[in-house]
């Protein structure tokens, strides 16, 4: 088993930049991770261009991810669920990336 990446892309709806990074910080999605044996850490980066977000999360092994996977949503607080949901354009759920090669 090797570490991977997990790689979530969220398409915000045009000015609701602010209400996405409040309701995504108020779900956990951050640091509820943290209760999963083999998370290794996560980070929330931002187009500069604006409207579009990335979650990557490093995981030891993808079983460790697919374990997030099973309680990420149904864990997390209902209202900040849904007013995550209201900010996004496109709602899809993440992948997970092998790592092939590092500097």
């Amino acid at each position: 088993m090797s570490a991977v990446r997990s790689v979530i892309r969220f398409r915000v709806k045009p000015g609701r930049e602010a209400d996405f990074e409040a309701a995504f910080g108020q779900t956990g999605m951050l640091t509820r991770p943290r209760a999963i044996d083999g998370f290794l850490g996560a980070e929330l980066v931002a187009a500069e261009s604006g409207g579009e977000y990335l979650v990557i999360g490093a995981w030891r092994d993808a079983e460790a991810y697919r374990a997030w996977q099973a309680v990420s949503a149904a864990d997390a607080p209902r209202e900040a669920m849904r007013a995550l949901l209201d900010t996004l354009a496109d709602p899809r759920p993440g992948a997970v990336y092998r790592i092939v090669s590092t500097s």
